[in-house]
């Protein structure tokens, strides 16, 4: 029996009515190969078509990262199908346009523009579209976002992650804006995932948002205050971070490094006004301006910005005028202005 119907509160941040239109990967009126495209991309089976004579119009998009895809799946018709247990990943499910309802184990959740839920794997799902509906999926990797929850507790995984399928509603009007800056990118053709820095910021950022956001069984591990951590321990990050800051570094790479949890690392650079995230931003962008600064005739701003570790010149352009008060190339051309007179 169900228990109740879960629904995530108003929402201010719109999304696409059609998202993700570059990056479709199927398009058919036909019951049997819409249900294949499904069953390759979610793993569905006994998959219904309450009428079959009706145009399906089936659409399916799907954009890969690493660890998390972020897909657009939108029918004319009605149709209903089974996950079963997904297993090997969570489905974050927000719809663009119509009415979607989740049953996942006995939980019933009806998504729609103003609504919003999430999976958990370990528990039976089955899906219905209404007519006209089109849903944002995304699709996280178990083992990447239980790694997650280790890396930012510190605390071992000891049963499944199992999350509360409602969405709080100020957590859900946040998650919509980050999946709308995603989709941007993406839809403006900047190939995000060309770019491992830009992949592993965006991952780490909706996997955290989620966990800290979003109720689940874990949850408590983020209400205890974290362990303090000894001034030396943070100054080793600092110079790890230093000598790295090239690199596509993540939070969990400098869990890995120090020893800390990644909630213990947040609190210890909260005290010195700033994240480990932030800090690294800085550090690079005080590696570009140095390389800028003495920069070799023909070295240009794409150059030096790939080289310490920016890897979208638009941001790095933004961030780099806020900090120094010019734009990289006006500190390139002033520098070889200089050297001329």
């Amino acid at each position: 029996m169900l228990n109740r119907e879960t629904a995530m509160g108003p929402t201010t941040t719109a999304l696409p009515v059609r998202p993700l239109s570059r990056y479709q990967i199927a398009a058919t009126s036909r019951a049997d190969e819409a249900a294949s495209f499904i069953y390759s991309t979610y793993c569905g089976h006994q998959i219904r078509f309450p009428d079959r004579a009706a145009s399906l119009r089936f659409r399916l998009c799907e954009a890969p990262l690493a660890r998390i895809s972020v897909g657009a799946l939108s029918f004319d018709a009605q149709i209903g199908y089974d996950l079963g247990e997904t297993e090997i990943f969570y489905l974050v499910q927000i719809a663009a346009s119509g009415t979607i309802r989740y049953i996942n184990g006995n939980e019933l959740c009806v998504v729609t523009p103003r609504q919003g839920m999430v999976t958990s794997p370990t528990r039976p799902l089955s899906i219905h579209y209404g007519p006209s509906s089109c849903g944002l999926i995304v699709k996280i990797r178990r083992r990447a976002l239980e790694r997650h929850l280790h890396v930012l507790t510190g605390e071992p995984i000891t049963a499944p992650l199992t999350f509360d399928p409602r969405f709080r509603p100020q957590f859900g009007d946040r998650y919509r804006g980050l999946l709308r800056f995603l989709m941007e990118d993406l839809e403006a053709g900047n190939s995000i995932g060309d770019h491992p820095v830009l992949v592993t910021n965006v991952e780490d950022t909706l996997m955290t948002a989620l966990l800290v956001g979003q109720p689940h069984n874990y949850s408590r591990q983020f209400e205890a205050q974290p362990p303090d951590v000894a001034p030396r321990q943070i100054r080793e990050v600092e110079e790890y971070i230093r000598a790295h800051a090239a690199e596509p570094l993540s939070i969990d790479d400098l869990v890995r490094y120090s020893g800390i949890s990644g909630r213990s690392l947040f609190r210890a650079f909260r005290t010195l006004g700033t994240s480990p995230m932030a800090f690294l931003r800085s550090v690079r962008l005080d590696d570009a301006r140095a390389r800028l600064l003495a920069a070799a005739p023909g070295e240009s701003v794409t150059d030096i910005a790939l080289d310490c570790g920016f890897e979208h010149l638009g941001r790095f352009s933004k961030e780099y005028a806020r900090r120094f008060s010019e734009s990289p190339s006006r500190t390139l051309r002033r520098v070889h202005r200089m050297r001329q007179s």
